[in-house]
């Protein structure tokens, strides 16, 4: 398809005026979303590090390994409590209306079915795992699975309406209300079923609030079985693309959960709770804001390649921030707020932070083969993606344990980045000396910086009391952030106002 005339196109490097006002509305439209997210985001982070905070010192160790294990079994459902039918609404957005009711049902009938498989996979994990009370854990866990299938059809009308205020109003309560169900139950002794009892409690309670911001809209149950079996063929790839996306986030679990034991896989789940939870959060606000945008622009090929490649690349320097800040003092921070009880799981924050920025480039690209039904490169990269994990959990630990693990899927989130990407912008366009350009600009320097305070090594405020040390890596990371900032100031302004324009919610040039 060729290029729509007079849309601003970063490849032909030139605007012509007569699309301005779609690329400003698409442009405020992408802020607005954005910012909403990232409002959301800063409240949940809060929220979950308050919260880790206090479970950090209420729980035991090898409590975490129950949470690595259920979010492991959450793998072989995740394409029923959210089979993919916000992605289809949101594409056939103008069929809405005619579409919603099959697709409704459609959803609440799958996650209902993956109730029933979740209990399977609760016996099999209960024989194969040394860890108890697993089953019963999975069994509370899985009340929320057709309640998570009903979310996915409220918030999908959200986004095409682009009511991303009202979505993200409803993630912070239902963000508040998980964590102190959360930390009351850990308080109150619920142990290993801690985070199976908020699970279930918040998604009940985020289907009420989800009701009443949409006081319109119903749900329907009726669906005859051929229709049903219609669509789950008609809808396979989307189904089985839920699964492997699981399976590349988590699969490393699966296998670890009998490589190391109950303590070290504790260690490994706690310091991805703290990294990893950052980016299944921003991929939830990437999906919600740009989704919508981006399908509403598959036929204007030109603006869809301006949007991405200008959103990738604000989205990446603010997380390249964050980053920097949790490689520099994360280590500090983690001693000094556990005192010393949770020092074995620093090396998978500074890990996994290090390469988070890149890791998310996978994220965005999702969102292009998704808003193009490009199903079967989408398909490619989740296989890819999963089987490259498994094979790098495995390799790692068993070349060096609980370490090795850590630092082998840390160069898979980075490995993934890197690779899929570049798919996505070929597949709209954009010339590949444009998407190398766009790699040296956002993280040459910031690999750099990176570099620079792993080899200043900034483990040694872990092990000394004096003020001075502990100042030390503080004062190192700011001259980082420092020299990173003033790199994208010079070189990368426009990136850096589309970032301030998301930040507070305005139009950017």
């Amino acid at each position: 398809m060729t290029d729509t005339p007079g849309v601003s196109d970063p490849v032909a490097g030139k605007t012509t005026g007569a699309s301005s006002a779609g690329v400003q509305s698409s442009g405020r439209t992408a802020a607005r979303g954005m910012a909403w997210t990232a409002l959301s985001l800063v409240v949940s982070k809060l929220l979950s590090f308050g919260s880790q905070v206090a479970l950090g010192y209420l729980l035991a160790v090898d409590t975490y390994a129950i949470f690595a294990l259920l979010t492991t079994a959450m793998i072989f459902v995740n394409g029923f409590q959210n089979p993919g039918v916000s992605k289809m609404l949101i594409q056939q957005h103008d069929r809405l209306d005619e579409i919603l009711p099959d697709y409704s049902a459609f959803a609440l009938w799958l996650g209902s079915i993956g109730l029933v498989l979740f209990l399977v996979v609760g016996i099999g994990f209960e024989m194969t795992y040394d860890v108890r009370p697993l089953f019963w854990v999975i069994a509370l866990a899985g009340l929320s699975i057709p309640l998570k299938a009903a979310t996915t059809v409220y918030m999908a009308v959200m986004s095409v309406n682009y009511d991303f205020r009202a979505i993200s109003m409803a993630e912070m309560k239902r963000s508040l209300f998980y964590y102190v169900v959360l930390v009351g139950a850990a308080a109150l002794g619920a142990a290993g079923y801690t985070m199976a009892l908020a699970l279930a409690a918040a998604t009940l309670f985020h289907v009420a609030l989800l009701k009443r911001a949409t006081p319109g809209l119903r749900l329907s149950w009726k669906l005859t079985p051929r229709r049903f079996w219609q669509m789950t063929v008609e809808m396979r790839w989307v189904l089985l693309s839920s699964f492997l996306f699981a399976l590349g986030m988590n699969g490393d679990y699966l296998l670890l959960g009998e490589m190391l034991s109950a303590e070290e896989l504790g260690y490994y789940f706690f310091g991805f709770t703290l990294v990893a939870n950052l980016t299944v959060m921003i991929s939830m606000g990437i999906n919600q804001a740009l989704l919508p945008l981006f399908s509403k622009l598959k036929h204007d090929l030109a603006q869809l390649r301006r949007q991405y490649l200008r959103i990738s690349g604000a989205v990446t320097l603010m997380i390249s921030i964050l980053c920097i800040g949790l490689v520099g003092i994360g280590p500090m921070l983690v001693h000094l707020v556990w005192g010393g009880k949770w020092d074995p799981a620093i090396v998978v924050v500074v890990s996994i932070a290090a390469v988070l920025p890149v890791r998310l480039t996978a994220n965005l690209a999702g969102v292009v083969f998704e808003s193009q039904g490009a199903w079967g490169w989408r398909l490619m990269t989740l296989i890819w993606d999963a089987g490259f994990i498994l094979i790098c959990a495995f390799v790692g630990a068993t070349l060096d344990g609980f370490n090795g693990a850590t630092i082998a899927v840390a160069l898979q989130r980075l490995v993934s980045g890197l690779l899929t990407f570049p798919l996505a912008a070929n597949m709209i366009g954009i010339a590949p000396r444009r998407t190398v350009g766009f790699f040296a600009r956002c993280f040459t320097v910031y690999g750099a910086v990176v570099v620079a305070m792993l080899l200043a090594d900034p483990w040694r405020g872990v092990s000394v009391h004096d003020s001075t040390l502990i100042l030390r890596p503080m004062l190192e990371t700011a001259a980082a952030l420092a020299v990173f900032l003033a790199y994208n100031l010079a070189f990368n302004r426009e990136l850096m106002v589309a970032m301030l324009g998301i930040l507070r919610r305005k139009k950017t040039p």
